[in-house]
């Protein structure tokens, strides 16, 4: 039941951000959503072997299955914090109540389908869902996913380049202002 509200939880807010910007305005939109959550691990583990588990056995076994979904990218930021729990679509928190959290996942996807279609499949119950078990707090609020935010992607600089797109004259005009403090 919890692994089903979280697929409904990620689904919902994946549609909802797809669908917030439909009339995008601005030509850095990307056409792709972002995902990020924040995790907490199980209260077994340390931080530390979270962090290890999770880039050394967790990160592979995800890896073949997102890259069959056309997930453009999965990162994961090794932090720690606190953080009001938040649930995937919703503006505000559950409540104001701080919650720990042991690192950040974020996915890159074209198609918010592609990602509710990614959690569905065979290998993720079987293979990616048993690992999460071992080491995230599935007991704790989401799941384990302690908060989590769905939106629109929009570049601005990548790969230290400026790839912001919008208006031209905007974007001339900030740059010779930088220039001139050069």
């Amino acid at each position: 039941m919890v692994r089903l509200m979280s697929l409904l939880a990620v689904l919902v807010g994946a549609t909802a951000a797809s669908c917030q910007n439909d009339d995008q305005n601005h030509d850095s939109y990307t056409g792709y959503t972002q995902m990020i959550s924040y995790v907490k691990r199980h209260p077994d583990w340390t931080r530390e072997h979270f962090w290890t588990h999770w880039q050394t056995v967790h990160a592979p076994k995800v890896a073949p299955l997102a890259a069959y979904f056309n997930i453009t990218r999965y990162q994961q930021i090794q932090v720690g914090g606190m953080i009001p729990p938040t649930a995937s679509a919703a503006d505000q928190p559950v409540n104001t109540t701080l919650v720990s959290f042991d690192g950040i996942a974020m996915f890159l996807y074209p198609d918010p389908s592609a990602l509710t279609a990614m959690l569905a499949h065979p290998y993720y119950i079987d293979v990616v869902e048993k690992d999460e078990e071992t080491f995230i707090d599935k007991s704790a609020y989401g799941a384990g996913m302690v908060a989590t935010y769905v939106g629109n992607n929009i570049e601005v600089v990548d790969e230290g380049v400026n790839v912001w797109s919008g208006d031209a004259a905007t974007a001339e005009k900030y740059q010779k202002l930088f220039e001139s403090y050069l």
